[in-house]
């Protein structure tokens, strides 16, 4: 528990010291968009080829998306219960359904999986995020966004939302790395490889820091207690037990957990943006959930 704590306490540093640069001046928030290609388009595809590369895949594997998906679709039932309760307005509530039902599953959810249970482990987290996460809200999250946000896109949710999961660079990472396992790879280009991978992690947490906002606590308050009872306690308690139902191994429950327990995805604030959704909300959620995940995730992995 003290090396978990440890390494949590390493990761806000990082995050902490991008936040400080935004708020300083030194970096504008717009410098996140730079910081976020490069992962993107280079870092994290890397990161995911190593990975799947050095890696078993087997069958079981699939266990994890249908798991992702279970949690998710709770998650969003009773976030759509609460917001009819609570009388939200649409923009607001396309916002506060999105936040509560998809997690930052890569970004945090990587770093985490790989200090924790090891490189050989992460292409169980890579499962998760992109069958479970990135599928997810480019198509379900779009469309919420579609139906409550203010703006109207010319072209179909469904074709765009595939174009962006085909093109998606991850995608490309986990099949040529799927597809290459059986062939000898140049010693150069594995080390290259590796030395961009090993950039991911850092710079994800500073991108994290860019994107809080400190803004809108107070005017959320009980909208943000629901927000994090969903997210950060209700999710992996769900995956906590489908996943004893899908008779899940160790490693990959533990896995499956602590991705269930990741805080409010910060590419919801792209599609906020996008389709003009409460973006103070969205800001303020990405926030919260994240500080108050730093107890939660180390309370889960105590638990499993």
């Amino acid at each position: 528990m003290f090396d978990l704590l440890n390494l949590i306490l390493g990761f806000v540093l990082i995050i902490a010291l991008g936040f400080i640069g935004k708020k300083t001046g030194l970096l504008e928030e717009k410098d996140r968009d730079v910081v976020n290609k490069v992962i993107i388009y280079f870092t994290l595809p890397a990161l995911i080829f190593i990975a799947v590369l050095n890696s078993k895949p087997t069958l079981a594997l699939f266990k994890i998306p249908v798991l992702a998906f279970f949690v998710a679709f709770l998650c969003g039932i009773i976030a759509f219960v609460i917001g009819k309760i609570l009388k939200l307005n649409p923009k607001t509530f396309g916002a506060f359904l999105i936040a509560s039902t998809i997690g930052n599953t890569g970004y945090l959810g990587f770093p985490l999986t790989q200090k924790i249970y090891g490189n050989e482990n992460l292409i169980k987290a890579i499962f998760y995020d992109f069958f479970g996460t990135v599928v997810l809200i480019l198509t379900v999250g779009v469309y919420i966004a579609e139906i409550y946000g203010e703006y109207r896109g010319k072209e179909a949710s469904l074709i765009s939302s595939l174009k962006e999961i085909l093109f998606f660079p991850s995608l490309w990472a986990l099949v040529l790395g799927l597809g290459l396992k059986s062939i000898l790879l140049p010693n150069f280009l594995l080390s290259g490889l590796e030395s961009l991978a090993s950039a991911t992690i850092p710079l994800i947490m500073f991108s994290v820091g860019l994107s809080l906002r400190l803004e809108g606590i107070r005017e959320y308050k009980i909208l943000l207690f629901f927000l994090c009872l969903i997210k950060l306690i209700i999710s992996p308690f769900t995956a906590y037990l489908f996943g004893q139902v899908l008779q899940m191994n160790k490693e990959m429950l533990g896995i499956s957990v602590l991705e269930a327990s990741m805080p409010t995805v910060i590419l919801s604030l792209a599609i906020g943006t996008k389709y003009k959704l409460d973006l103070s909300f969205l800001a303020t959620a990405i926030l919260v959930t994240t500080l108050l995940s730093i107890v939660t995730i180390m309370f889960w992995q105590y638990i499993i």
